[in-house]
């Protein structure tokens, strides 16, 4: 089986070398003969090979894998190498992340191929990827097992707000700690960045923004227990327990809703600081079919990830990419 893929990609790079050929001669260009095609490809498989070598020794060095484990990742990479955009040598970036993260073989396992399609997705680079999934999941409290949704709730608010993943990855550096520590959940938090995002608030200012009103609210002070008093605004329950984030905001939306400009500004400064107020009033302030559409639709965001992988990838170009992926991975079976 490895022999005949081995074969299916040789002849495919054969072709799209014979092509490439073809259309130098036809320009003018120097006589490429088939002997030369042959010793080209030869080395462009030997070159693959050795990268991707390379790669899974990185990885091993870093997650310490070896034996069974080292073999299931080489496989695993070379499966997301044969199916995605990505190289089995990209993927091995994305698992190097993963071991700096602390992961173990079977969480990369679990958590590459939703990362890949991520990636392929958006339009991000693959390493930086699953460099902010591995740090966002590990800050809200999730496991390797939580990334296929976790991904798909990025996807759906990149897709659904004025922002990328990128942009959402170095604001969960800054929230996603603090949102981790009260329990709020992945999905509220991205509805408040992506509702930010459409005001204008993005990356590390709407991070920060967010972190500055949960963690007064967290930890009050005199004047943040004020503002919640004459708003009629807590943190809790009637049961003493931590409210829902989502909870929080729509109370603090309808608290906000009788007020007038000038004394939304006061209150915010009160609630969120300086640093989080204008991110704050870009929460009280979108209109409740926006809040409510956005927040609908990262909640029903299951299987957005890959939806939207196969949308984007479905073009001549996109397919054109994934068939040297292809290639490239049976090469790396030698």
């Amino acid at each position: 089986m490895q022999g005949a893929r081995f074969a299916l990609g040789f002849a495919a790079a054969g072709a799209v070398l014979a092509s490439a050929a073809g259309a130098a001669l036809a320009a003018g260009s120097a006589l490429v003969t088939g002997s030369a095609l042959v010793a080209t490809a030869g080395a462009a498989c030997i070159k693959v090979a050795s990268d991707f070598e390379a790669g899974m020794s990185t990885v091993q060095s870093i997650c310490g894998a070896s034996g069974e484990d080292l073999d299931k990742l080489s496989e695993k990479a070379k499966e997301m190498g044969a199916k995605t955009k990505f190289s089995a040598t990209e993927a091995t970036d994305a698992f190097k992340y993963m071991g700096m993260a602390g992961w173990n073989t079977q969480q990369m396992l679990d958590g590459i191929e939703g990362v890949m399609y991520l990636a392929g997705a958006t339009g991000e680079d693959l390493a930086s990827t699953s460099d902010i999934v591995t740090d966002a999941i590990t800050a809200f409290g999730l496991s390797a097992q939580d990334t296929n949704m976790f991904v798909d709730v990025l996807a759906k608010t990149a897709n659904s707000a004025n922002t990328d993943v990128a942009k959402l990855g170095e604001s969960f550096k800054y929230v996603a700690p603090i949102a981790g520590a009260m329990n709020y959940n992945v999905q509220d938090v991205s509805t408040a960045l992506g509702i930010m995002a459409n005001s204008g608030i993005k990356a590390s200012s709407a991070g920060t923004s967010l972190r500055s009103w949960i963690s007064r609210m967290a930890a009050p002070t005199k004047q943040v227990k004020t503002a919640l008093d004459e708003l009629g605004l807590s943190l809790t329950d009637a049961n003493g327990d931590t409210k829902d984030f989502e909870i929080l905001m729509r109370d603090t939306r309808a608290a906000f809703s009788e007020l007038t400009d000038a004394e939304k500004a006061q209150y915010a400064s009160m609630l969120a600081g300086k640093s989080g107020m204008s991110g704050l009033l870009a929460i009280v302030n979108a209109s409740e079919s926006d809040f409510d559409s956005l927040s609908q639709a990262i909640y029903d965001s299951d299987g957005a990830c890959k939806q939207m992988y196969d949308t984007a990838n479905d073009n001549l170009n996109g397919q054109l990419t994934i068939l040297k992926s292809t290639v490239e991975s049976a090469w790396a079976n030698e």
